[in-house]
């Protein structure tokens, strides 16, 4: 019998068809599994390649192992042997099915350790359901002599929410919501129902001659039922003890019951020094004034005094390394002295205090912002979560860093529920509505923007993401338009498209058909501090317009800004797509495209999903700039079928892909993904 034909009755003789065939099924059902549980708690991404590699490895252990196993009878069985010979075969089967089986639990097991090593020590976990009962701590009211306490007042009631921010089984508001109602005085039920809770804290602090006094009442908002109340007076040494009584009275009030370590982690003292507390409250009270840069450089004094009079101080060095992080990401101060302290101050304070959740936020910030590093960002901010598993902050962190790694769906759910724990926050409302509207889930993202306007009428951000957002959806450049008029009715002086979004620069040439009043509304200021975003986009304008010689003028403009920027900043992707379309724009073919390339190979999606796929989009732009069409298609079907800002709808409507009206491939590509 030839080999060939041998192998196949071997395989027949001993069920291995039917093995493997229960093998893949039972291997992709596991796949199925492991994808549920790594979206369920949040797990890093490269669990499932994991389990997919141990379970193909375990397919050749099981056909090897099997047909390695003698047939000792061979082709021929005599007759007196039939009866052994059945029984062997019945071993073979048997020995298949059991190496299968094996294989099988072995591939599952590895992966399962390592699965629940990831939810033990990494800090994954389940989102927790709003079958909790929930509060909102209010301003508490300075009773001070002197109003210069207010900022101790402020202190104390940010510590009390972030005591109770530690108990697991308590839903707890974030200060960025509640903070709207200083001052306010307003029926408790409305407020409850605003910040959908029960249960509302209000206090007031008195701070005079070494002594505070906090008065605490908790109430059932929507029974308008008094439920506890206390008053606190004692030396100012003992404000800690006060901190951790509330929590603890407030908890038992609502009868939450505390772990050990929920415990610990509230009565734990942040400092034995009161002087360098000040400082450090001074520092908050600068740092959450909305990151001026003026207040951020005055809470960077603050931070570092309190350091200076403890250095001990784990959670002033947490904070100092948030606010080197403000001034790196927000004020682009991106050299690698300031990412260098961000690290130093962050590591400094895990070394004081192994388990502080504000430094592992902090070191998780360095990742995520400093080295793009999201594994390890969304590790440390994982580790936050644990005992702060209701902090919207880190919730919200959670999300971004997702979305950057495509975890899209996991990214979404982390940033509705951060805005959901903030629900004042349009920051946060925003965020959430921009992660579906790039995951093309209009529905759900129109309802997030919706509330960042109803949030806050008096800003222009929230209408300038709806506007975008409704060209992409429906390509209705009417509606964008009546949404725009809506804030310039409201808004006065009367605001310009500007922001540092590069995905919302169209805007400028889509939404009315009239680009000299779109120059008339574009000042210098209108993109900040980006001069070279401002110069590119009246390029665009005066050459939608007709206006040839003034459009080369402004790319030649921008050009001599972004090669400055490339030359001091080599590795970021942003310049060299925008210096590629100032030379698209002059006519420079190879030096555009050669940009345009280099900042999809420094940023691709598999290492940004969500900046990577602009700087494509933008590289089809660059391609349909210089007369590339096939190529300009090429990757505009790419990022069609990935998540991104650009549309079908959008394609339409925008006049810069007007070149590409007629290509063969392009009204295929429309309606397939219309």
């Amino acid at each position: 019998m030839s080999r060939l034909k041998r192998l196949i009755v071997e395989a027949h003789q001993r069920s291995l068809w039917q093995v493997l065939l229960v093998y893949l099924g039972a291997s992709f059902a596991v796949l199925e599994a492991a994808d549920l549980l790594i979206e369920r708690f949040g797990l890093p991404g490269w669990l499932f390649p994991v389990a997919f590699t141990l379970l193909v490895v375990g397919l050749p252990v099981v056909v090897v192992s099997s047909l390695a196993k003698e047939d000792v009878y061979g082709d021929e069985v005599p007759k007196e042997h039939a009866e052994a010979a059945a029984e062997e075969d019945r071993r073979l089967r048997h020995f298949t099915w059991r190496t299968a089986g094996l294989s099988f639990m072995a591939a599952l097991a590895l992966w399962g350790v390592v699965a629940a090593g990831l939810l033990l020590f990494g800090g994954y976990g389940p989102l927790r359901t709003d079958e909790r009962p929930s509060i909102a701590v209010l301003p508490f009211d300075n009773l001070s002599p002197d109003p210069e306490n207010e900022f101790f007042t402020d202190g104390m009631h940010d510590e009390i929410i972030a005591q109770l921010s530690k108990i697991a089984d308590l839903k707890v508001i974030s200060r960025t919501s509640v903070m709207e109602y200083k001052g306010r005085s307003q029926n408790l039920r409305i407020i409850a129902e605003e910040l959908g809770v029960t249960n509302i804290l209000e206090g007031t602090v008195r701070r005079a001659d070494g002594r505070v006094r906090i008065t605490t009442q908790l109430m059932d908002a929507l029974a308008d039922e008094h439920l506890w109340a206390e008053m606190y007076e004692r030396n100012l040494s003992d404000v800690f003890a006060v901190q951790s009584a509330v929590a603890q009275e407030v908890a038992a009030a609502l009868r939450v019951e505390l772990t050990a370590a929920e415990r610990e982690r509230i009565e734990a003292r942040p400092t034995e020094n009161l002087e360098a507390y000040d400082y450090y409250l001074r520092g908050n009270e600068y740092l959450n004034r909305g990151w001026l840069e003026a207040d951020v450089v005055v809470a960077e004094q603050m931070y570092e005094k309190a350091i200076q009079l403890d250095p001990s101080f784990a959670l002033a060095y947490a904070r100092l390394s948030r606010v080197h992080d403000v001034f790196y990401w927000w004020f682009h101060d991106r050299s690698e002295a300031r990412l260098a302290k961000q690290q130093e101050t962050a590591e400094r304070a895990l070394q004081l205090q192994p388990d502080l959740p504000e430094a592992h936020l902090a070191l998780g910030d360095y990742y995520y912002h400093g080295r793009l590093d999201y594994d390890r960002a969304l590790q440390e901010v994982g580790i936050a979560r644990r005992s702060q598993p209701d902090n919207s902050d880190v919730l919200t962190t959670m999300g971004w860093i997702q979305r950057r790694q495509g975890n899209w769906e996991r990214a979404a759910e982390n940033l509705a529920r951060g805005s959901e724990l903030d629900p004042r926050s349009q920051t946060k409302a925003l965020a959430a509505g921009l992660t579906y509207f790039r995951m093309r889930n209009y529905a759900q993202a129109e309802a997030h923007y919706d509330r960042a306007i109803a949030l806050a009428p008096d800003r222009f951000h929230a209408y300038l993401h709806k506007a975008g957002f409704l060209v992409s959806w429906k390509g209705s450049t009417a509606q964008a338009l009546e949404v725009l008029r809506q804030a310039w009715r409201i808004i006065r002086p009367r605001p310009v498209y500007a922001g540092n979004e590069s995905w919302l620069w169209w805007l400028h040439r889509t939404v009315g058909p009239d680009y000299e009043e779109a120059l008339g509304r574009l000042s210098s200021g209108s993109f900040g501090r980006d001069t070279a975003s401002y110069l590119l986009t009246k390029a665009e304008l005066y050459g939608l317009s007709g206006k040839a010689d003034l459009a080369r003028a402004h790319y030649d403009s921008a050009r001599a800004i972004l090669e400055r920027k490339v030359e001091a900043r080599p590795g970021e992707a942003r310049f060299h797509s925008e210096l590629g379309v100032a030379y698209a724009g002059l006519g420079r073919k190879t030096e555009a495209v050669r940009e345009g390339r280099i900042a999809v190979e420094l940023l691709p999606v598999s290492k940004d999903a969500y900046d990577g796929s602009d700087w494509a989009v933008y590289l089809a732009l660059i391609y349909t700039m210089v007369g590339e069409y096939d190529a300009a298609v090429d990757q505009l079907e790419y990022t069609l079928s990935i998540p991104g800002f650009l549309s079908a709808a959008l394609l339409r409507v925008d006049p810069i892909w007007d070149p590409l009206r007629s290509h063969p491939r392009v009204q295929a590509l429309l309606e397939r993904w219309e």
